[in-house]
C-alpha cells in the first residue's frame, strides 16, 4: 500500500520529526567512488552540505541527523513551529526575504532587505501569517528541492 501524501500526515501547528529518504536512480552515483565508472564523486557531499546549513539558518526546522551515502541521502528533522511563534514579525520577513531576495549581489548572494520590503510582508497580516507558518513547516524545505 502507497504511503500517504506528506500534506495529509503533517500537522505545521505541532512540533513534528520526520525521517526523510531522497534516492539516486538509475544507477547515479551521489557520492563516494562509483565503482562501474571509476570517478569520484566525494565534492558533492560539500555541494550538499552548504545549501542544508544555508536552509537550516532561515527555518524553523532542525536537523538532528542526516547522512550522504553511495545513492542515497537520509535526513531526521524536527519542525519548531513553538519557535517561529516567538519570532518578531519583522525577523519573519528578514528570513523569507533571505530565502527569496528581491535584490541579489554580483556573486549571487541576497541583499539585505530594505526596510520598504520587509514593510511589504509585516503590513500584510495574511501574508506575514503564511510566512510565518511555511518557515516551520516542512514542506516547504521539500519544495524547494524542485
Amino acid at each position: 500500500m502507497p504511503r500517504k501524501p506528506r500534506c495529509e500526515i503533517t500537522d505545521p501547528d505541532s512540533v513534528q520529526v520526520f525521517h526523510l529518504v531522497q534516492r539516486c536512480v538509475r544507477r547515479a552515483w551521489l557520492c563516494g567512488e562509483d565503482p562501474h565508472s571509476g570517478q569520484s564523486y566525494e565534492l558533492r557531499r560539500g555541494w550538499i552540505r552548504s545549501p542544508l546549513e544555508f536552509l537550516a539558518s532561515i527555518f524553523a526546522i532542525d536537523c538532528l541527523t542526516y547522512t550522504m551515502q553511495s545513492n542515497h541521502m537520509h535526513f531526521v528533522l524536527r519542525t519548531r513551529s513553538d519557535v517561529v511563534a516567538q519570532w518578531s514579525d519583522e525577523e519573519v520577513a528578514r528570513r523569507w526575504l533571505r530565502l527569496f531576495p528581491y535584490r541579489k549581489k554580483d556573486d549571487g548572494t541576497p541583499e539585505e532587505p530594505t526596510q520598504p520590503e520587509i514593510d511589504m510582508i509585516v503590513n500584510q497580516p495574511e501574508v506575514l501569517a503564511e510566512r510565518r507558518r511555511r518557515l516551520s513547516d516542512v514542506r516547504s524545505v521539500d519544495a524547494l528541492r524542485g
